[in-house]
């Protein structure tokens, strides 16, 4: 008899048993609108736009049992709305990523209090508006994201609505030189206060 061929089935399974792996795009099976945002975050930054929409699209429907919550319901369907722009921008539907993001910002109108959401949704604004070749506007969205990234840098923003501990090294390290990137290609006055 040969081994192989009891021993690597057997190994396939006993190695699959801890594993659990959902089909492409498949939304986790919960009814947390914030499991699902994640969810569709993953699939965002593993750079598949596409398999992030169905997370979204149930989010949408989960996140309707926070409406007795006023603020928590905004935040959500901010966060939902922002994640569908990032969706758009990443697969060049601009236009549509723009309309997005401005429903993300006027949701969160209603949650000042989420500064990294609003941190977020400037940066993404300016982004789709770079792209679209409007300078004048990816500079005025620029200046909004280096007003908050002074504030979450002077007051950090806890989570489960902040970054939390790593807030200052991910604000430094990571989003302030994409920001004077960005500011150096576009010409924009950029302070940041360092």
């Amino acid at each position: 008899m040969n081994l192989h061929r009891v021993l690597l089935p057997l190994l396939l399974v006993v190695a699959g048993a801890g594993c659990v792996s959902l089909p492409y795009g498949a939304p986790p099976d919960t009814t947390d609108p914030w499991e699902l945002i994640g969810s569709a975050r993953h699939w965002l930054q593993q750079g598949r736009p596409r398999a992030a929409v169905p997370s979204l699209e149930r989010a949408q429907v989960e996140v309707e049992r926070l409406r007795a919550d006023a603020a928590a319901y905004a935040h959500a369907r901010a966060a939902i709305h922002n994640e569908y722009g990032r969706v758009y921008e990443m697969t060049s539907a601009l236009e549509a990523a723009e309309t997005q993001f401005l429903q993300a910002a006027a949701l969160a109108q209603g949650v000042p209090e989420r500064r990294p959401l609003h941190f977020d949704i400037s940066y993404n604004l300016s982004t789709v508006y770079e792209r679209m070749g409007q300078p004048v506007q990816s500079c005025t969205q620029l200046d909004r994201v280096a007003a908050l990234y002074r504030d979450l840098l002077a007051r950090p923003a806890e989570p489960p609505a902040g970054y939390g501990d790593a807030g200052a090294a991910f604000l430094r390290d990571i989003a302030a030189p994409r920001i004077r990137a960005r500011a150096e290609r576009l010409g924009c006055p950029l302070d940041l206060g360092e």
